[in-house]
């Protein structure tokens, strides 16, 4: 005789794999873009959560050996550390239960030539500013929508003669990998465009 029993599915696979939401919520954080390093209010804007869950995970986290943490001046920062056993694994459970936005964007933090990246989903199309122009992997790329690759040489020029034929991406588009860091955005908002962050992209 065999007994079937079936449980009420959890919002997200990773979700009931941990004791904490937040916990999963922080994974994705880290390991979508595993090369980047985050202080606290940071994590707290691309979450939604509160800082003292942020405290606990990050701790937590640090304390198990997935994360490394280091302090410039009065902000600690913190980023996942690629030697820590299980995350190969990890990561991948993470990418595997992703949005396609989330493993698009899972895919451009890790490419070697990417700097930045807009997604316009109501046009459906994706702008990539890369090192150079040469974009061979583009086309195994997971996007959600058609992706448009550009130098950053070119990006600059366009931004500069006030005229680009993709300033639509910029205008009604996200920032998908939030690398307001970069050299090249002082360039995009001494242009006059104002882009906001994808969800949940620090």
């Amino acid at each position: 005789m065999t007994i079937t029993s079936s449980q009420k599915k959890s919002a997200s696979p990773l979700a009931g794999l941990f004791a904490s939401s937040s916990r999963e919520t922080m994974l994705r954080v880290f390991l979508l873009d595993p090369h980047r390093a985050y202080y606290q209010r940071q994590l707290e804007s691309a979450t939604g959560l509160p800082i003292r869950a942020i405290q606990r995970e990050v701790e937590r986290l640090t304390t198990v050996g997935l994360l490394y943490r280091r302090t410039e001046g009065n902000r600690t920062y913190y980023q996942a550390d690629p030697d820590f056993p299980c995350y190969p694994e990890l990561r991948g459970m993470v990418i595997k239960t992703a949005t396609p936005l989330e493993a698009f964007r899972a895919e451009l933090a890790v490419h070697p030539e990417v700097r930045l990246a807009f997604l316009d989903s109501h046009n459906a199309q994706a702008l990539v500013v890369g090192k150079t122009g040469a974009m061979s992997a583009s086309e195994s790329l997971s996007s959600p929508v058609p992706v448009r690759w550009v130098s950053s040489e070119s990006f600059v020029d366009a931004l500069a003669n006030a005229a680009p034929d993709w300033a639509d991406v910029l205008n009604e588009g996200t920032d998908v990998l939030g690398r307001r860091d970069d050299p090249i955005w002082r360039r995009i908002e001494a242009a006059g465009y104002q882009v906001k962050k994808g969800k949940g992209v620090p």
